[in-house]
């Protein structure tokens, strides 16, 4: 016959942190072995932009490019930015880029893209530019 084994005393947290593992300056194990919290921690909160503010001012700026034919929500509709009460179709920004989708009018792909950039650029400092020519306009 078996008896159960006694599991020992009962545990009372996680315990110290693994060795070799560090933390970050300030992030010291607690009594309870759990990193402490730091709000002002190592990790910096990404920049913020109202990308309602943005949108219409990058759909206008693309608009303006000689270039430039329309916008375009890319080959499913997908690329836009929703608004209260309406979308502008063709410019989708995040805090990682700008998505752009246009039609184009016919010219070197090369002066397209330095147009499209160009005009955005100044508007959205710092993010990369995706471009996506959906369709031409030969009109």
């Amino acid at each position: 016959m078996t008896t159960p084994q006694d599991p020992g005393p009962a545990s009372t947290g996680p315990g110290p942190m693994p060795a070799g593992i560090t933390g970050a300056p300030g992030t010291e194990p607690t009594a309870s072995g759990l990193p402490r919290f730091d709000p002002a921690g190592p990790l910096a909160a990404p920049v913020a932009r109202d990308v309602d503010a943005l949108a219409e001012p990058v759909a206008a700026a693309v608009l303006a490019c000689p270039s430039v034919a329309g916008l375009s929500g890319g080959p499913f509709g997908t690329v836009g930015t929703y608004l209260p009460g309406r979308r502008v179709t063709g410019v989708q920004i995040t805090d990682a880029e700008v998505t752009v989708r246009i039609v184009a009018r016919p010219a070197p792909l090369r002066r397209i893209e330095a147009e499209v950039r160009a005009a955005v650029a100044p508007l959205a400092p710092g993010l990369p530019v995706q471009l996506g020519v959906d369709d031409l306009d030969a009109g």
